[in-house]
């Protein structure tokens, strides 16, 4: 484990930790007053002004970089993460909420996905590790009980477009093919888990999940089957490899050599609609073999 987290003193990290970036579809993280953030620096034993060396009313994002400089001298960021990423954090925001534990679930992990994202260059990432958020190298396999099963539907899936949404607006098409890859990852999983009854240990590996999953529903082509069906699903599986492969290149911090490719606008929406298509499919064949 890492225990230096200086890398997360990135202005847009620091805004995702207040609340100012929506993360998945119309939520953040719980918002943070200025006040608030004052009381939470003092319950981390950080006593702090509310001005600037100019005088000035301090912005928001100070204080959160204030705390996390002074946590991270005795290596106890993770304590303020896991703090601000606790269930009980998300209660204001999700009181309307029909399914407030599977929201909080899908918004702590974009918020993840989100933060790992402005990491990408750094070599590094964060994971949840037995309820708590770690900051690791980002090539670390680390393997961790899933919580995905509880928040797979079609309705679910069928959001992709709302949570790439910004990530278009701002040309962040690396966003696109990472929230893409995991929504497939989610998806294959949730199969897993339900058929197994247990939690599934994964190890990152979007292909040898998908491998799982083919075994469970009956799904690699044999000498038997009508070749225009295997053809099919030979596509699927070239197509699944291609955004696995594209993640790692150019999402999870691999640097920016000579194997990053350039993603355009409508690259990225052909691995959103495309892993929506699969995503939606596999889920079907699950379904159909439970009824």
């Amino acid at each position: 484990m890492i225990t230096d987290y200086s890398v997360i003193l990135n202005r847009n990290i620091l805004n995702i930790l207040i609340g100012d970036t929506k993360v998945y579809g119309q939520y953040s993280m719980p918002y943070y007053t200025g006040l608030e953030l004052q009381s939470l620096c003092l319950q981390f034993s950080l006593s702090t002004s509310s001005q600037s060396n100019n005088g000035l009313s301090k912005s928001r994002w100070v204080y959160m970089r204030e705390l996390v400089t002074f946590l991270n001298k005795s290596g106890k960021v993770n304590t303020l993460l896991k703090y601000l990423f606790s269930y009980e954090r998300f209660s204001d925001i999700l009181k309307e909420s029909a399914t407030p534990k599977d929201d909080f679930l899908a918004i702590s992990q974009a918020a993840i996905n989100t933060i790992n994202n402005s990491l990408q260059f750094s070599n590094v990432k964060l994971v949840v590790i037995n309820k708590s958020i770690q900051l690791v190298k980002a090539d670390e396999e680390i393997i961790v009980k899933s919580n995905m099963s509880k928040m797979i539907t079609y309705e679910y899936i069928a959001q992709l477009p709302e949570r790439i949404k910004q990530d278009l607006e701002n040309n962040d098409y690396d966003s696109v093919i990472t929230k893409s890859r995991t929504l497939l990852e989610e998806v294959f999983i949730y199969i897993i888990e339900k058929t197994t009854h247990e939690r599934y240990k994964s190890n990152g590996k979007l292909i040898s999940i998908h491998s799982e999953v083919q075994d469970i529903l009956g799904m690699k082509p044999n000498k038997d089957w009508d070749h225009r069906v295997s053809d099919l699903l030979n596509g699927f599986n070239k197509i699944i490899s291609s955004i696995s492969d594209m993640r790692n290149m150019n999402s999870d911090s691999h640097g920016v050599g000579s194997s990053r490719i350039t993603i355009k606008n409508k690259e990225a929406r052909l691995v959103a609609n495309s892993a929506m298509s699969i995503a939606e499919y596999y889920l079907s064949v699950f379904l159909k073999d439970r009824v």
